[in-house]
């Protein structure tokens, strides 16, 4: 059986999680000879952004991929698709205002625009050690429209390769579709790296307390903020979500909300210096490798 690491982050920017998962995955694999596995099961880049680096892996894994978890494959020695570890990516754009400016308000222009709007979604489900299927949800007045997006050389060749092509057109109908393949996407992916893997290091979305149901299945619990790293009980972290999320169905459930509810057993520094954290990293991988042996 896999040990399984679950790592948030306390921010929805920058918190540190994926250089903390990055830094655990090095020490597990070449301090400690264990096999170890990165998985985010959902993920975002935004092209704007991200161009460069988004066609470079494409390119490579002829996919769409997560960018971090591009970075964290490269600590593992598990051989296992990129498109596995990461079942569910999203593709985000900037919408384009030059009409509307022209016509309203600059408050109106921000509020409206200052959010970036989804161009297309992968989910890959595992079905065999040789088949993986890949289903795309695709923005329809985005996608097909070439002021918003005209690189069809970079999205087509990949579209043609799924084994199904979901349009929609707005927000209600992109979470509809996103409900028929988000469980059995991270669920297939999931199970299959944990039989392949003594290590597997869950990395979470942004500031999501957890971003799939699935990876409630966990041995430790780390929160990752700028600096430092809150140690949980997972089953008293977990229990704070279901507590959180019976009070508050319509919100978002953040890290930021669990911390104000749940204890941690232990606070640790996440300190700059690369040698003080790497005394940090390695107690915490030790500490793990022994809990492991003493089983």
């Amino acid at each position: 059986m896999t040990f399984i690491v679950f790592i948030g982050g306390l921010f929805e920017y920058n918190s540190g999680k994926t250089t903390f998962a990055k830094e655990i995955i090095s020490s597990f694999e070449k301090d400690l000879s264990m096999k170890t596995a990165p998985f985010k099961p959902l993920s975002g880049n935004n092209l704007f952004f991200h161009y460069e680096e988004i066609k470079k892996n494409a390119k490579k894994h002829e996919n769409i991929v997560s960018l971090d978890i591009v970075e964290l494959m490269k600590s593992s020695s598990v051989e296992i698709k990129t498109i596995l570890t990461n079942p569910v990516h999203k593709l985000n754009t900037q919408a384009l205002p030059y009409n509307f400016y022209k016509e309203g308000s600059i408050n109106t222009l921000l509020s409206r625009y200052s959010s970036s709007v989804s161009l297309m979604q992968r989910f890959t489900i595992y079905k065999s050690e040789t088949e993986t299927e890949s289903c795309f949800l695709v923005n329809e007045p985005i996608y097909k429209n070439p002021k918003f997006w005209n690189d069809q050389a970079l999205t087509e060749p990949i579209l043609e390769k799924a084994k199904e092509i979901k349009y929609f057109k707005n927000d209600q109908e992109f979470y509809s579709l996103n409900n028929q393949y988000y469980a059995e996407a991270t669920k297939t992916s999931f199970d299959h790296i944990k039989k392949n893997s003594e290590i597997t290091v869950v990395e979470s979305f942004n500031n999501s307390a957890h971003p799939a149901w699935c990876i409630r299945e966990s041995d430790a619990v780390v929160i990752v903020g700028p600096g430092s790293l809150f140690i949980y009980e997972p089953d008293a972290y977990f229990r704070a979500i279901d507590n959180y999320r019976t009070i508050n169905i319509t919100k978002v459930t953040t890290t930021e909300e669990i911390l104000k509810i749940a204890t941690p057993v232990e606070v640790l520094p996440f300190p700059v210096d690369s040698d003080e954290r790497k005394k940090i990293i390695t107690d915490f991988t030790t500490s793990i490798s022994d809990k492991i042996k003493a089983k």
